[in-house]
């Protein structure tokens, strides 16, 4: 199976990864310049819709999408704030 074919059959799977892997570099990086904030809600909350909603095709999918995404989001800045960063 091509890369092409993998990231077409599995795009879903795809778009929570990338959310994953962008929450954990926020929340590093966060972390590391000590900036601790009610704006940090606009990376966690904004990116993951703004994912949901340019990547998908349909207001039923893309509404699905950004309530999903948005729930990796804030699992993924739980688990990684508490077990690698001075959070916890």
């Amino acid at each position: 199976m091509t890369f092409r074919a993998a990231i077409g059959r599995y795009w879903y799977l795809a778009q929570a990864s990338l959310v994953a892997i962008l929450t954990s570099v926020c929340v590093l990086v966060t972390d590391f310049i000590d900036f601790r904030s009610p704006a940090n809600l606009t990376w966690m909350i904004a990116m993951p819709i703004g994912v949901g909603v340019v990547a998908n095709v349909g207001w039923d999918r893309r509404c699905f999408m950004a309530l999903a995404l948005l729930c990796v989001s804030l699992i993924v800045a739980v688990v990684v704030g508490v077990n690698f960063t001075s959070y916890g």
